[in-house]
């Protein structure tokens, strides 16, 4: 149902970094978005560079911008084979992670890249 999703990053290496070398995603395509088209659909009068990474089943546009306006509970939910091992490698990597036990429930565990975008980690 879902076809791709698309975030805003402000730090350029973590197109790099997060995306593709913890998360393990792979570039598809890079393009810009002129300003004209930008600030008919967003609002926004600026042209942004754009860098489009896919897993197995899902897009994310990374659109790369100045300044992040998030949200107060966006987050976008990942599932992976190892979530600890997700978790010790952002951590290794200066990202940010919310690792909470819960009883008789699995862990939470949340990384957000450095533009603020929250993942919340779920094993498969």
């Amino acid at each position: 149902m879902f076809q791709h999703m698309g975030i805003t990053v402000t730090d350029k290496d973590d197109i790099e970094a997060f995306y593709k070398k913890l998360l393990g995603l792979k570039e598809v395509k890079r393009f810009d978005v002129s300003a004209d088209l930008s600030e008919q659909l967003f609002g926004i009068r600026k042209e942004v560079p754009v860098t489009v990474v896919s897993g197995e089943d899902f897009v994310i546009e990374l659109f790369l911008a100045e300044e992040h306006r998030p949200g107060d509970y966006n987050h976008i939910g990942i599932s992976v084979p190892d979530p600890r091992d997700l978790m010790h490698r952002a951590e290794q990597m200066g990202y940010d992670v919310t690792y909470i036990e819960r009883e008789a429930k699995p862990p939470l565990l949340f990384i957000r890249d450095r533009s603020g975008n929250n993942f919340e980690i779920k094993g498969t």
